[in-house]
């Protein structure tokens, strides 16, 4: 039975995978256009974090995730997690890209001190800010320097600077980079000394940097204590499985087995939100 359950369960995927790869003429017009706004998102997002997606890699992605937990509950036989299946396919997407957008990111905040700092050198000795722009997309390494070298485009394209600065942080959404990039904007309107404040943005964001990192340390012992115990229904799970594998597949063959699942999987489900909103601290 378990043998016949993988088989339905491999046939599944490789079904998704022709459908994702090459797809039924008559019908993968219908099914593009069903999945279209998905693409879309996700192909606009990989641009902001300047990374590049095929359309057809696109689909693949979306398609795959989509018909793979539900081929998962035919093979388990599991009916009644079919109403989780389908939605979590649909958010293994939106998961994927927002986790790499999220790293992106985290790797241009990083590097937004350096590029701060230089930008502050650059100008005491005597560059003009095009120039110090143009430092930071020379010298420093991606992902900062490609945004930084889309601002120089755009204003050899005519924008102006300040115009272009602003448009990154449209595409980064960072709180210190907006906060740098509009004092900039407010210096060169009112006038001012643009290197003192790019220290001074600078020293305030590794002072804050230095307060999350001793946040970050106090919470991680309880947010992994959090993973732990969201963990433990499956480990166990797979434990009794191993142990006694008739008794355990009740949980998969009958429909008060299938409720247990789906009161695990919601309560796993509060329980890591409520942890989360815990223990993330705004500094």
């Amino acid at each position: 039975m378990i043998v016949l359950k993988l088989f339905v369960l491999l046939i599944g995927f490789c079904a998704g995978m022709i459908l994702a790869t090459v797809g039924v003429r008559s019908f993968s017009p219908v099914w593009n256009g069903l999945i279209g706004r998905y693409v879309s998102w996700i192909l606009r997002t990989y641009r902001e974090i300047g990374q590049e997606m095929s359309i057809p890699a696109a689909r693949r992605l979306v398609t795959i995730s989509l018909f793979t937990p539900p081929a998962l509950v035919v093979a388990l036989s599991a009916w009644p997690l079919m109403l989780v299946a389908i939605p979590g396919g649909l958010l293994i997407p939106y998961g994927w890209v927002r986790r790499h957008r999220t790293q992106h990111l985290e790797k241009m905040d990083g590097q937004l001190v350096d590029a701060l700092i230089l930008m502050a050198n650059s100008m005491k000795s005597g560059l003009s800010l095009l120039q110090a722009v143009e430092m930071v997309a020379t010298e420093l390494k991606p992902p900062i320097a490609g945004q930084f070298e889309t601002v120089l485009r755009e204003v050899q394209l005519g924008r102006s600077i300040d115009e272009a600065l602003i448009g990154m942080t449209e595409r980064v959404p960072l709180p210190d980079l907006e906060i740098a990039v509009h004092s900039i904007v407010t210096l060169r309107e009112t006038g001012g000394n643009l290197a003192e404040t790019f220290m001074t943005v600078a020293n305030t964001i590794v002072e804050r940097k230095k307060v999350e990192g001793k946040i970050g340390a106090v919470t991680a012992q309880g947010l992994y204590q959090g993973f732990g115990m969201c963990a433990m229904p499956f480990i166990l799970v797979a434990l009794f499985y191993f142990m006694n594998p008739e008794l355990t597949s009740l949980l998969f063959t009958t429909p008060l087995g299938w409720v247990i699942w789906l009161i695990v999987i919601v309560m796993d489900g509060l329980g890591m939100w409520a942890i989360m909103k815990v223990v993330k601290v705004d500094v």
